[in-house]
């Protein structure tokens, strides 16, 4: 594996988990106990081992029970706050990110656990803005669907037919800084229109006309996005189990 040239790190765990109240209670989704680590320190172990990046490049951006994410701090790492958590979408919280990226970095979404393989193939592929597509799970309504063509994304969207979708965007990207500066600019356009409820996936489609946005696959290897309880059981007995 080569060294990442990917300095900086975001992960995305502001949201309010309304659906996981009964196992989450008063954590952070990310927080969630997944085998003998989390959510959230499984990825920092990605970022630092695979990625080779510092604690002290890794920002978590929180807001729903931001306090019991303090322990990070302690490690390096820095936990920023969402004062919109409750109110905006996770648009707001990859927009925050412009305040502190100067140079490329890797997203995480804080609720996605993914084989370690699935991230190498992310951190070595040549093309510097790209997104993890599950090209072998059989879709719905739910997911956050992609149309590719000849490995370029054209769009993303719950709405998409799942028919007609090439797969699922996972939750794990990476960005080189030109284009993360102009959905950046992008984004700041929307939010002033009051566009606040959407996902940052819906902003960055209207501005894959401007940027490179490749597709890397998971070719069937194992990865969960917990949303509910019943995700959470399903992770701890068919998934995390191949994981770690």
């Amino acid at each position: 594996v080569r060294i990442s040239l990917y300095m900086k790190a975001v992960i995305l765990a502001a949201g309010v988990n309304s659906r996981l109240r009964e196992v989450a209670r008063d954590i952070p989704k990310c927080l969630l106990k997944v085998g003998d680590t989390t959510i959230i320190d499984y990825q920092i172990k990605l970022l630092t081992s695979i990625g080779k990046l510092k604690l002290q490049d890794i920002y978590v951006i929180g807001g729903h029970k931001i306090e019991r994410l303090g322990y990070l701090k302690d490690l390096g790492v820095h936990v920023v706050y969402n004062p919109k958590f409750k109110d905006f979408n996770n648009i707001y919280s990859f927009y925050l990110t412009k305040n502190f990226i100067d140079e490329d970095f890797i997203l995480f979404n804080g609720d996605t656990l993914a084989h370690k393989k699935i991230f190498e193939s992310l951190v070595n592929l040549d093309h510097k803005t790209s997104f993890v597509i599950d090209n072998v799970k059989t879709l719905g309504q739910e997911e956050m669907k992609v149309l590719i063509k000849d490995d370029k994304i054209l769009r993303f969207g719950k709405e998409i037919d799942p028919c007609t979708a090439q797969g699922e965007y996972i939750g794990y990207a990476k960005f080189s800084l030109e284009d993360a500066i102009i959905i950046f600019d992008c984004m700041e356009r929307l939010l002033k229109e009051g566009k606040t409820d959407i996902w940052y996936e819906n902003a960055i489609n209207y501005v894959l006309n401007e940027i490179d946005a490749f597709a890397v696959y998971t070719n069937g290897l194992p990865w969960i996005e917990i949303d509910t309880p019943q995700d959470y059981d399903y992770a701890l007995k068919e998934v995390i189990p191949q994981i770690l």
